[in-house]
């Protein structure tokens, strides 16, 4: 099986998963529902009579201090270029996101695509919670995935919370990726600058 079909296979089967997660389930308990998802709503950037489409990030695990240190490593010593190299190295997916399909398109088109998450983590501020997700994917929510680039293509994914437990989150490529030392995080530079990709983000009961 080559590298592409197996993470096709992965980003399906955790598809999956996030569908048993989101259907109704009165008799699983908090033991049995180990990941932790959260709901969001992306603005199209075409037409304006769209309204937001719901986006789904579901995180089966939290970056370890290895992985993090990983990462930090790969972009302070070999640049922005190392980025995806070290996301692949992780070998193991830390979830998926659910994003839009093609609006205006019929059901089939309007079908949600899943995404490897390769990394993700999150740190307390003084301003809040922040997660910061990262991909080997194009990301531009609200923008239809068919015209997304197929090839692989670090985007990280900054989402910052309020006290009130909502947050905005905007995307970076590799080159506007920055190591923060008082978080000692990864994070979006310039983040105040970047456009809003995800708003109304909130955690989701499970």
């Amino acid at each position: 099986m080559n590298f592409i079909s197996f993470r096709t296979l992965v980003a399906t089967g955790c598809a999956a998963i996030v569908c048993l997660l989101v259907s109704p389930n009165p008799s699983a308990t908090v033991a049995d529902r180990p990941f932790q998802r959260f709901i969001a709503m992306a603005p199209f950037d075409g037409d304006p009579g769209s309204g937001p489409a719901r986006v789904d990030i579901v995180v089966e695990r939290w970056a370890s201090s290895k992985d993090r240190e990983d990462l930090q490593d790969a972009l302070t010593r070999r640049g922005p270029e190392a980025l995806l190299p070290g996301l692949h190295a992780m070998h193991r997916p830390s979830g998926v996101l659910l994003v839009p399909g093609i609006p205006n398109g019929g059901a089939r088109a309007l079908t949600r695509h899943p995404t490897n998450v390769w990394f993700a983590d999150q740190v307390e501020t003084p301003a809040g919670r922040q997660i910061v997700i990262a991909t080997d994917h194009y990301l531009a929510f609200g923008e239809p995935t068919v015209n997304w680039p197929s090839d692989y293509k670090f985007s990280l994914l900054d989402i910052r919370f309020t006290a009130e437990g909502t947050g905005i989150g905007k995307v970076a490529p590799a080159v506007n990726v920055a190591y923060n030392k008082k978080t000692n995080a990864i994070e979006a530079a310039n983040y105040d600058t970047l456009p809003v990709r995800l708003i109304e983000v909130k955690p989701a009961k499970m």
